[in-house]
């Protein structure tokens, strides 16, 4: 340490500029350590074994819980609309096209929908297999950078992480594009670890960022890129990337990616504008819906991280601290781990829209900072490894235990099918289907049927016109608004409700005549 100390300050006795500053204190002060895997063997085989199970069991546990309102039964049904009406290209949603999202998420549904017929457990199969193939994923990236050790510490504290265990096998974009981004990471972090670039490594990043593209749209190269071009600056070790190579980068993301949107916008113009503009800089300047202060994801993410997020003290003086003799330095890996992480959460808080969900690209690298100084702390002694695995066990059964009892009955809270699955069959003849005031997509989806008419509060007088002009319909409404929609029935109109659970009403509208006994609703 005292010699690094001297051979930075000797630079820095020299004035040099701001970037050869800023790399001196990188890469001889706080990351000066060169890598040392240590070698595989039998303790590691078991190791492996334990994460595998472990994000195996906390990953497809429970798959059949019922879609919750309003993200898992919107991305569940949208591919089911699209396969109904064959309308493959361009996502749909109740007969309009559906822009929001590109479609790669969508169309592995789909072939989910084909294989295996539309479940539940089919529509959650794919974001459920996204979050334990990037657990590992992660596993692989640490032990190739850091090392086993830190590597399985740092994966087996991202699979039992709360935040992680619940909405990583939610249906939604978000797990996907986590298992790309950090793919895509983990390669161009690999390409850049020797004094060459590994152009193997480099063109990987490059094709798990395209399918980040597709996923989710340029908020995968935004999160790819950013940290690779600040390694590659700060790192003097890192290999050096000239234009060519990220000319080559970004024509393999957008070979992968851009013909999708090149079709849709040549069929739709308004794609670009709403797609572009709408979906991506206007979220991001402007909060238009879920708005939250900048801190919002300092809470989110140490609750969501809970044991773990109890080291981060630890892993601060560490990065800072002086280092102790017979422990790992700390390396360049480290640094890009902390650079990963550190870019997304910066990001995301910068980002006018705010959701809990976008915490997961997150969590992978800082994890895996995590495992790096849980692998030194164990070194030094400041914690045992017997410690250590008790807290992993305690976390694992307290996650089994929500994920086997807990999630169920917080799904079906949330979600329309315990009271929509007893209308099926009498739906099954056309019977009309209408929501108010907004659409709930599981309603549709349990229902299977593509021509629930979903009416607004402006639209209310349309809807009772509706309602008289049927025998009988089935209408969901929202608790809240249930007052004014019985408020507007007509007299010759009856509402007999089936079921009533916040924050919906479900029941049938039918003409009073032939009731003996009209049935009218009581709060």
């Amino acid at each position: 340490m005292g010699e690094n100390t001297s051979r930075t300050g000797e630079i820095l006795s020299k004035k040099p500029g701001l970037l050869t500053r800023l790399r001196a204190l990188w890469s001889d002060v706080l990351f000066p350590g060169e890598p040392a895997p240590s070698a595989p063997g039998t303790a590691v085989l078991v190791c492996e074994a334990i994460l595998v199970l472990a994000a195996g069991i906390l990953s497809f546990t429970q798959l059949d819980c019922p879609l919750q309102e309003p993200e898992e039964a919107l991305y569940a049904e949208v591919p089911r609309q699209m396969l109904a009406e064959h309308r493959l290209l361009a996502p749909v949603r109740h007969g309009q096209a559906y822009y929001d999202k590109p479609p790669l998420l969508y169309w592995l549904v789909m072939g989910m929908y084909r294989l295996c017929g539309i479940h539940d457990w089919a529509a959650r199969f794919i974001s459920s297999s996204a979050a334990f193939l990037c657990v590992l994923v992660t596993y692989a990236w640490g032990k190739r950078t850091v090392g086993p050790r830190a590597a399985f510490a740092g994966a087996l504290m991202l699979s039992l992480s709360p935040r992680w265990a619940q909405m990583a096998r939610m249906v939604s974009m978000n797990s996907l594009l986590t298992l790309w981004v950090v793919a895509a990471l983990a390669a161009a972090h690999l390409a850049l670890a020797r004094p060459r670039v590994s152009r193997r490594w480099w063109l990987l990043s490059a094709l798990a960022c395209g399918l980040g593209v597709l996923t989710k749209g340029p908020v995968a190269l935004v999160l790819v890129a950013a940290p690779t071009l600040l390694y590659q600056l700060l790192d003097r070790r890192a290999a050096r990337v000239g234009w060519g190579l990220w000319g080559t980068y970004l024509a393999l993301v957008g070979l992968i990616a851009l013909p999708w949107f090149v079709v849709v916008a040549i069929r739709d113009p308004s794609f670009v504008y709403y797609f572009v503009w709408i979906h991506h800089f206007r979220r991001f300047l402007d909060p238009i819906d879920h708005w939250q202060p900048f801190w919002y994801y300092g809470p989110v993410l140490l609750l969501g991280m809970m044991p773990w997020a109890l080291l981060f003290p630890g892993l601060v003086k560490h990065v800072v601290g002086r280092m102790k003799q017979g422990v790992p330095h700390r390396t360049g890996d480290l640094g890009f781990f902390l650079l990963a992480g550190l870019w997304s959460l910066l990001f995301f808080s910068a980002a006018g829209c705010k959701r809990p969900c976008y915490v997961l690209p997150i969590m992978p690298p800082l994890t895996l900072a995590l495992g790096c100084y849980v692998d030194a702390a164990c070194r030094l002694g400041r914690i045992r490894p017997a410690h250590w695995a008790c807290a992993a066990s305690a976390s694992f059964l307290l996650l089994l235990a929500a994920v086997q009892w807990l999630l169920p009955w917080y799904a079906d809270k949330y979600s329309v099918r315990g009271r929509i699955i007893p209308h099926v069959e009498a739906c099954a003849d056309g019977t009309p289907v209408m929501c108010y005031p907004h659409v709930w997509d599981g309603v549709s989806y349990y229902l299977r049927r593509n021509d629930v008419r979903v009416y607004r509060p402006a639209q209310l007088d349309e809807m009772v016109s509706a309602l008289r002009s049927q025998r009988q319909s089935l209408v969901v409404v929202e608790d809240a608004s249930l007052d004014r929609f019985l408020e507007a029935l007509p007299e010759s109109l009856a509402f007999v409700p089936c079921g009533r659970q916040h924050p919906v009403v479900v029941g049938w509208v039918r003409q009073r005549q032939g009731l003996v006994d009209p049935v009218s609703f009581v709060p």
